[in-house]
């Protein structure tokens, strides 16, 4: 069994089962230990929305995170994902305390392909345990966008429409997690 995780209900509408709901920021760790405490997934699939730190990405790109943090995701999962999911952009995810704006994507760019609020946390948490994982992001707002510029209603449609992208996403890449762990 693959679990799917993220920190909003919403980000998880259309993932497939068990999955939970975690909460944001650095809280989720703690959340996702007393889940595995309970159960012990063959793997875990880290699902959510993001912003994009460069040009190139447009909302509703799928990123997999090869690294979040100083957390790197094996190299072989994130080939076998790759290969399950056409079209999606890989590279590194940074990990913020709040929504980032359009200048810290900016400041972010050179090392992350875009930025979140749990990746990082959830990486060291699920590596310490030696749990296979993968890190599905959707971008939410691209470059240029401010989330806190806007209101929320504003991004509901795109959150929604993201959330479908996630769910296809996260049902092409269960089969890379399963078996995965020796």
């Amino acid at each position: 069994m693959v679990l799917t995780v993220a920190a909003l209900r919403t980000e998880l509408l259309f993932a497939p089962r068990p999955r939970a709901a975690l909460g944001v920021g650095e809280r989720a760790p703690a959340r996702l230990a007393e889940i595995l405490d309970k159960e012990r997934p063959a793997g875990v699939l880290v699902v959510g929305f993001c912003g994009a730190t460069r040009a190139g990405l447009s909302p509703g790109d799928l990123v997999l995170a090869d690294s979040a943090g100083e957390v790197r995701v094996p190299q072989e999962l994130v080939t076998r994902a790759k290969a399950a999911l056409a079209g999606v952009k890989v590279g590194p995810v940074a990990t913020v305390g709040a929504p980032a704006g359009p200048e810290e994507k900016v400041r972010l760019a050179p090392d992350a392909l875009a930025v979140d609020m749990e990746s990082a946390h959830l990486a060291r948490e699920l590596s310490s345990q030696g749990l296979p994982f993968l890190i599905l992001r959707c971008v939410l707002d691209a470059l240029w966008e401010d989330l806190s510029a806007r209101p929320a209603a504003f991004w509901a449609g795109r959150a929604l429409s993201c959330a479908r992208r996630l769910g296809r996403g996260a049902q092409a890449l269960i089969p890379a997690l399963e078996g995965a762990r020796p």
